[in-house]
Parts: structure tokens; sequence; C-alpha cells
């Protein structure tokens, strides 16, 4: 399906949510791209809640990946004695996996899907697992809309 096909079934709306959520699975498919996009063509007052619905897409996305991570750390097995060492080491900076999924997030820088996929492994809270997300998606896609919007 294409993206005229995709937003004529779903709306603009629920088709920038469904963009968002696939391109969390799929890096293919680009969200980024795609809002830069509306926000060449739509108008400016719709544009924040894009944002947040791209954010919550995202996120929508990424959740299913970051349970099922949570879920494999949990298992026993051979390599379960090396994920504990890891998870003591990231342990000592208290406040670093945050950081650096909050960056992920806002940058793309560590790829984010695998930064996503390390949360889960290491057990970051689901809570604030989805707080920074969303703060980092939104932050990152308004800067974008923005700059699209300003150059358009």
């Amino acid at each position: 399906m294409t993206a005229d096909g995709l937003l004529a079934a779903l709306g603009l709306y629920g088709g920038t949510f469904a963009v968002a959520a696939v391109s969390a699975l799929v890096p293919l498919v680009a969200i980024d791209v795609f809002l830069v996009g509306v926000a060449l063509v739509v108008p400016g007052a719709a544009l924040p809640a894009l944002v947040a619905l791209a954010a919550a897409g995202q996120l929508a996305g990424k959740l299913p990946i970051y349970w099922a991570c949570r879920g494999v750390a949990a298992l026993p097995g051979r390599h379960r004695a090396r994920l504990d060492r890891v998870r003591a080491w990231v342990a000592r900076w208290e406040r670093a996996p945050r950081a650096v999924l909050l960056a992920s997030a806002v940058l793309g820088l560590p790829p984010f899907s695998i930064i996503s996929t390390a949360a889960g492994v290491l057990g970051v809270d689901a809570r604030t697992f989805s707080l920074l997300v969303l703060a980092g998606r939104g932050l990152r896609f308004t800067a974008l809309v923005a700059i699209a919007s300003a150059a358009g």
C-alpha cells in the first residue's frame, strides 16, 4: 500500500500513527521522511497533533520489541551469567541507560532500534522507557516538522 492509499484509508491522523508504528518495526519505512512531506502540505495547526501521533506510533511499535527482550532476558540459559555481568556493569552508571535511550530517541544515534532492544534486555523500567521514547521522539519530530515548515 502506498502512502496515498494509507492516508485515504485511515485519514491523516490514523495514517500518521500507522506509518510511525510500522516504521518502528521496519527500518525501511521512514517516519521522518513521511513527517517532512506532511509538514510541507498540511496546515500548521494540525502539526502538533501529528507529531504527538507519530511519537505514540513509534512507542506502539517499539513496546512489543521491548517486552519481548525483557522476556528473553529473564529466561535461564548459558548466557545468563554474562547478561547479569553486563547488567551489573551498566548499573554502576545509574542514569546512563536512560540518558542513552533519550539521546538515541532524539538523535537516532546510536541506532534507536538497537537501543530500544537493549533497554528491554537491561531491564529499563517500562514506564521510564515509555516516557523517554515519547519525549525523545516528540522532540525529534517537532524539530523535523518545524524545519520543514520553515523551509516550505
